[in-house]
């Protein structure tokens, strides 16, 4: 019993309680982030019907995900600006989910291991030959502009935004009015069910068929779900959101360089 207690006195363990956080309303808060992850998802079936109406691919892209309906309307504009703009109208900074972060070298240390803790999930799926694979089909500036997409969209349209809204927004207003649990569980089931309805309507490959629910469940949503809960624990142990950004940032970049390289996986 004693070895029991101890480590569920360990799991309990917070580097910054969320009552050390900056939350100035957090029940209205709360029901705002909510029903915005809840409204995503319908957002998320207007995207995947929008790109089977008229994809727009960018720069030729073999992922819908880099599609103008998805990448720039459906993430950058619903899931980053607007979260921005209504977080920043309530009076907060972005240095209120990373209390007391700073540009230190141990920091710094700690996004690049992130970083590559992320890449390297890919990379033991023998993604990286894929890259290799796509590259050698350009060359000179062409090629470049692809690899700069593919570094920079998963940035901008994943692990900013995701873990911007769902663990620094939605998980700490959640926690605050409803506790760890609760807030652990809702964040993980909303944040996986907005990947569904594309990939039901669009996905082809290792994210399941269209049209094919259980498939679409096995190949995206059992591993959003666990990425999903991975990131949710770190972020309610550690409220360290700029490695889990930087974590969130390489899973995708692999991913994306393929697409950006014209391969279909």
């Amino acid at each position: 019993m004693k070895v029991l207690r101890r480590f569920w006195n360990r799991m309990r363990w917070q580097k910054i309680p969320v009552g050390e956080m900056r939350i100035d309303r957090p029940a209205k808060e709360a029901r705002v982030a909510t029903v915005y992850a809840c409204l995503y998802i319908f957002a998320a079936v207007l995207t995947g019907l929008s790109i089977r109406w008229r994809p727009l691919p960018l720069l030729g892209s073999a992922s819908f995900i880099y599609d103008v309906w998805y990448a720039i309307v459906f993430k950058i504009l619903l899931l980053l600006t607007v979260p921005l703009i209504w977080f920043r109208r309530q009076g907060y900074t972005l240095s209120d989910l990373a209390p007391g972060w700073r540009w230190t070298p141990r920091n710094v240390l700690v996004l690049v291991l992130s970083f590559l803790a992320g890449l390297s999930l890919n990379v033991l799926q023998g993604r990286f030959d894929l890259v290799i694979e796509g590259a050698a089909g350009f060359s000179g500036g062409e090629l470049a502009i692809r690899l700069v997409a593919g570094l920079i969209f998963p940035f901008l349209i994943a692990g900013f935004p995701e873990e911007f809204v769902y663990r620094g927004i939605l998980q700490t207003r959640l926690e605050k009015v409803s506790g760890r649990l609760a807030a652990i569980a809702i964040s993980v089931v909303l944040f996986t069910a907005w990947h569904i309805p594309t990939r039901y309507l669009l996905a082809q490959g290792v994210e399941g068929s269209a049209g094919n629910f259980l498939s679409v469940v096995a190949g995206t949503g059992v591993p959003v779900a666990i990425v999903g809960l991975i990131f949710a624990l770190l972020w309610d142990r550690y409220r360290n959101l700029p490695a889990l950004i930087a974590a969130h940032w390489g899973v995708d970049v692999l991913p994306a360089l393929i697409a950006f390289l014209g391969i279909d996986y």
